[in-house]
């Protein structure tokens, strides 16, 4: 038996060393390169490349089945001399023992000077599709590709693979459009890894240079990691992930920008999750943590995770990143900037839940998002406390008004006609368009132009070229306001509507808060419905229709003295001259009231009621807004001078009892107060009237003493044909 053992273990000795000797001689008897040729051919039919071959071909076959191939260059077979890549050197080797127990041990593989050239041509088609099997393969009678109807347990089972290591050297891709014109090139690129092994981590590595045309950009990477392969249970793993980016070029203004991100990294394929946690980000002086999740990777991947971004100079951020900001009121605006937030999102949208900012001591909760990244389609619900966006406006040029000024009571004393109104574009139409949104924002209190609007809250919406206010309330000037409106922008001209109340609003405020000439103070109550087409004031004015109803109490109308205009009237109707000036510069009243109806831009009214100390006030007119003028009358009922010394010429007899003294405001909208005056017209049909009565009442005294109650019938008679 020991014989046999012996003699059984001289033949496999023999055995080994014939097949040693066997491939020894192989390796020296037969040379790769004799078949260059038959490889290029190999290659135009089966890759439809042209492949190029400079140097020579080295290969082993034990211990290793090994190759090397140098100066290789591969090109479309339409176009071989406009290569598409280029490899130095390529190199790799394969145990040949383990292959016999279906182990694939590779030694380390090689890859130097490896240079791709991707050029889309003016036509759009990019040099590599035309790369790869052209014919399609036939199909088998069930409709399964022909050689494809081996399932992949018939192919021998799976392989156990280990590669000692992967090196890519001196690596270099670029891509070119020619469409556009563009240009984009990674260099010095380097990638390597240690031993892989399944189910035993690994270092990696990577190194490039990314630089760009349009806009001049360059970018230089730097990844390192510890990756954990478990090809069977189809879990992938990386530990330690740093990746530096280093940026500078035009979109920096010139510097040096610095973005850092490390963290662990987790895709497993049998549970379709995929995790990045323990995230640290800091870019320039901006620090932030985070963690992600993706569920549903091969069907519909859902997205969760946090967000934490400690407090930074966001000034100082934008500077670092080469960005320039506009300059501000306040100094110190966006200095302090916070985030905290929950993500929720899926392949097209994503949201910030619970969302908390904080911006230069304000605080924002709620939540934000795009619910659809094709649509832009975004959406938020959010409330706040004090926001001052005064701090964040342009600073005021010196001398400029900033609301607190007072502009002069009564309007402007010009009789020059105004500007007209402009034809200007005031709606980005094309962006309105576009729009949408659904949001709502609840704020405690809004600063704008120095003026405080408490509560604040509006809402929007806007899809398919229809924009809507449903929500637009606050309180300012002592009261509140509320509106509703719409933009629509799928009508030609656009439609514009709005819906208004004020209730209380303080007007001599609200008018010199936004410097309008004050001509009028009051507490006043507004309802107001008009609709607009166009895109500009003057196409507004030109075309707005609606209506209005108003009510101011215990106000004045300001550079307006009525009782002045009113003795004025009654001293040319005395025929006599007044001895002084009467009343105040403004008019006082309890109430002012009244309706308006507009249509194509002309307010028309014809009920407005005025209840001042000693008169009582109607009156109806017309503001014309396209031409900007008003003409409107007033109708005074008054008592007169009843003053302790009374101006003799203002003074009422009981004549005039009844009548409606006549005032007509005249001319522009800027000065509307002070273009109130005497209706010399009206007057004078009421001295006409007066006089008639006059003669009518001593005709009627003769009659009385001539005839007494001798004739009395013949006596009302003549009173009744005097009367008529």
């Amino acid at each position: 038996m020991k014989s046999f053992a012996k003699v059984l273990g001289m033949v496999l000795a023999g055995i080994v060393i014939l097949v040693i000797g066997a491939l020894f001689f192989l390796t020296r008897m037969f040379d790769p390169n004799d078949y260059k040729d038959d490889i290029r051919q190999a290659a135009r039919e089966q890759a439809n490349v042209e492949l190029t071959l400079d140097g020579d071909i080295g290969w082993s076959l034990f211990p290793w089945l090994g190759i090397e191939l140098k100066d290789v260059g591969v090109a479309p077979v339409a176009t071989p001399d406009q290569p598409l890549a280029s490899v130095g050197t390529l190199g790799l080797g394969v145990k040949v023992l383990p292959l016999l127990r279906k182990q694939l041990r590779m030694s380390d593989v090689i890859l130097n000077d490896i240079q791709l050239q991707l050029v889309r041509n003016d036509k759009g088609v990019g040099n590599w599709e035309t790369v790869g099997p052209q014919a399609k393969p036939e199909k088998a009678e069930d409709g399964t590709p022909s050689g494809m109807d081996e399932s992949p347990s018939d192919a021998g089972g799976t392989f156990d693979i280990t590669v000692e290591s992967v090196r890519v050297t001196n690596a270099s891709v670029r891509y070119e459009d020619r469409q556009t014109g563009r240009t984009l090139s990674l260099d010095e690129a380097n990638f390597t890894t240690g031993a892989l092994v399944p189910d035993e981590p690994f270092d990696v590595a990577f190194q490039g240079l990314l630089t760009t045309d349009q806009p001049a950009m360059r970018v230089r990477v730097d990844l390192s990691s510890v990756a954990t392969m478990q090809p069977e249970a189809q879990r992938y793993q990386l530990s330690a992930v740093d990746l530096k980016v280093d940026a500078s070029g035009d979109p920096f203004g010139g510097r040096a920008v610095n973005f850092q991100l490390q963290g662990d990294g987790m895709v497993d394929l049998a549970e379709q999750v995929a995790e990045l946690g323990q995230l640290r980000l800091s870019l320039a002086d901006m620090r932030a943590t985070g963690q992600l999740k993706v569920t549903g990777l091969s069907s519909e991947p859902q997205l969760s995770g946090r967000l934490d971004v400690a407090a930074f100079d966001a000034r100082d951020l934008l500077r670092d990143i080469g960005q320039e900001l506009p300059e501000m009121a306040d100094p110190g605006a966006l200095s302090s900037v916070a985030l905290s937030a929950n993500l929720k999102g899926g392949a097209n949208s994503l949201m910030l839940n619970d969302l908390q900012l904080a911006l230069d001591g304000f605080a924002l909760n709620g939540s934000l998002g795009v619910a659809d990244f094709e649509r832009q389609a975004l959406r938020f619900d959010l409330s706040g406390d004090t926001l001052n966006l005064d701090n964040y406006l342009p600073p005021r040029e010196a001398g400029e008004a900033d609301g607190s000024g007072a502009a002069g009571a009564g309007g402007s004393r010009s009789q020059s006609a105004p500007e007209e109104w402009s034809d200007d574009a005031l709606l980005p139409l094309d962006l309105l368009a576009r729009l949408d949104v659904d949001g709502k924002l609840a704020l405690q209190q809004v600063t704008l132009t120095g003026q405080h609007i408490k509560p604040f809250s509006v809402a929007v919406r806007a899809r398919d070229g229809l924009v809507r206010l449903t929500q637009f309330e606050g309180g300012i000037f002592a009261g509140s306001f509320s509106a509703t409106g719409s933009i629509d922008t799928r009508k030609t001209p656009v439609s514009n509507t709005l819906k208004a109340q004020l209730k209380g609003i303080d007007s001599a405020a609200a008018q010199q808060a936004y410097e309008v000439p004050q001509q009028v103070r009051g507490l006043m109550d507004m309802n107001l419905e008009v609709a607009a087409g166009g895109n500009s004031l003057r196409r507004w004015m030109n075309s707005l229709n609606g209506s209005a109803s108003f009510k101011v109490n215990d106000g004045a109308l300001l550079g307006v003295n009525l009782e002045q205009q009113v003795c004025r009237a009654i001293a040319l109707a005395n025929r006599k001259s007044l001895s002084g000036e009467h009343g105040s510069e403004n008019t006082p009243f309890e109430q002012l009231s009244g309706s308006f109806t507009i249509r194509n831009g002309v307010v028309s009214n014809r009920d407005l009621i005025a209840d001042l100390p000693g008169l009582a006030g109607k009156g109806q007119g017309e503001i014309n807004l396209p031409d900007q003028r008003i003409d409107y009358r007033l109708g005074l009922l008054l008592e007169g001078d009843r003053s302790e010394m009374p101006d003799e010429a203002c003074q009422v007899n009981e004549r005039y009892a009844g009548i409606e003294w006549p005032i007509r405001c005249q001319g522009y909208l800027h000065n509307a107060g002070s273009s109130c005056g005497v209706d010399t017209d009206g007057v004078g049909k009421i001295a006409a009237k007066l006089v008639g009565n006059e003669v009518q009442r001593k005709l009627e005294e003769r009659i009385d003493d001539s005839l007494g109650d001798k004739a009395p019938e013949l006596r009302d008679a003549i009173k009744g044909l005097f009367s008529r």
